[in-house]
């Protein structure tokens, strides 16, 4: 057997990066970039007011008091979109608003509250104006030519307002890929209707599904099918038209065993499945062509063990991110628990946050339940022959949901 450290890079190592293409930025979100972004002009584009107040020349206001004002004339007010004409005169200023665009001749803003109107045409300035106050600089925030955004940013929301900011409507980013899966099982029935003795509703393809579209894939559902060989191959045939095809068999190993035998037959290049892990047995992943192929057991527990080591860091790197793995940290664990020889264990766990750091509740159900996946957020990660570790020690965790306050 291979370890799970072995395992995820040979994944990895088969993995290519989807190709780019030209999206409308607000289908980017999530997506990531296959370019840098370099601004193609300044931002803000022109000098501005930060305050309402008067825009004047600051060697006017030279000497001046409280108790000494000085007396500028006043041409008149400047609103946001408007563009004064002529330069502003020496002992002139004008009442800008918020937002608009510097007259020229003027290098400062005196807020309002320092000047007292005379007349319409007259202002008395109570306060020396600093060159530079209250101004806001054509490409103080981002400057032509300037890296914005490099290539490999998973896009959020604020980029995409950023991305608008400097004039883009689309954005070359990573293509997402389509994920096809197969779920088979002498034992499932669709989950629909009444449940008919002796069988089981096929929960795992929906858990799929939407673990497929929420790390960001596309997910492609074949549907389900018994063991009838000439319908699995002509699925499986099916699915290699997509990016990654994924077979979910029954819970019992002989589901697996049978699927395997057929994804053998279709031309599937092994490259492992025996993976020093608990639980995520059985596994088995290939190519086909280019192709990549993982086989899964249709236990809860084991599914879900192998989608969060294998399938979704596949997906990461598809898509083009750089960071493939989920965020790992340190927690104290609330009570003892044990790891297995030669094996890494994965366990539920509730992962908290308080003054005191991380800490980390294990979830002891069986690892047939269905029922613990909804009320845990992290796997604890236990090391190979680590044997009894005890409640108050610090273990790795993998949070997998925002963690509890």
């Amino acid at each position: 057997m291979i370890s799970v450290e072995k395992a995820l890079q040979i994944v990895l190592d088969s993995i290519e990066v989807q190709e780019p293409m030209n999206i409308p930025i607000l289908n980017a979100r999530g997506k990531v970039l296959a370019e840098d972004v370099i601004s193609p002009e300044d931002i803000p584009s022109f000098d501005y007011a930060s305050i309402t107040g008067y825009a004047l020349r600051s060697t006017d206001t030279v000497g001046t008091t409280s108790s000494n004002p000085v007396q500028l004339h006043l041409d008149g007010e400047l609103l946001p979109g408007q563009q004064w004409q002529a330069p502003l005169k020496s002992k002139h200023t004008l009442r800008i608003s918020m937002g608009a665009p510097l007259p020229e001749g003027a290098d400062t803003v005196l807020m309002e509250e320092h000047g007292v109107r005379q007349s319409s045409k007259k202002v008395l300035i109570y306060k020396v104006a600093q060159p530079g106050e209250n101004i806001r600089l054509k490409g103080e925030d981002i400057t032509k030519g300037k890296l914005v955004l490099p290539k490999g940013k998973s896009l959020n929301a604020a980029d995409i307002g950023l991305l608008s900011a400097i004039g883009y409507t689309e954005i070359k980013c990573y293509r997402i890929p389509k994920v096809s899966f197969l779920t088979t099982g002498r034992e499932l029935t669709e989950s629909n209707g009444p449940l008919p003795t002796g069988l089981m509703r096929s929960s795992n393809r929906f858990t799929l599904y939407s673990q497929l579209a929420e790390y960001g894939a596309e997910p492609v559902d074949l549907g389900l099918s018994n063991h009838n060989k000439n319908v699995i191959l002509n699925k499986i045939s099916k699915g290699l038209d997509y990016d990654m095809f994924i077979s979910s068999a029954g819970p019992a190993i002989d589901d697996f065993t049978y699927v395997k035998k057929i994804l053998e037959q279709v031309g599937m290049d092994i490259k492992f499945w025996k993976v020093a892990i608990r639980p995520g047995k059985p596994i088995i992943f290939g190519t086909c062509g280019n192709v990549p192929i993982f086989g899964l057991s249709g236990h809860p527990f084991s599914f879900y063990i192998v989608l969060e080591q294998f399938i979704r860091p596949a997906i990461m790197k598809m898509m083009g991110k750089k960071i493939v793995k989920r965020t790992e940290v340190l927690a104290t664990v609330t009570k003892d628990i044990k790891g297995a020889d030669g094996v890494t264990t994965f366990m539920r766990g509730v992962v908290t946050l308080n003054d005191n750091g991380f800490t980390v509740i294990p979830n002891f159900k069986k690892t047939y339940s269905v029922s613990a996946f909804s009320t845990i957020n992290g796997l604890i990660v236990i090391p190979a022959n680590s044997g009894y570790i005890k409640a108050g020690s610090k273990v790795k965790v993998q949070v997998i949901a925002e963690p509890e306050g």
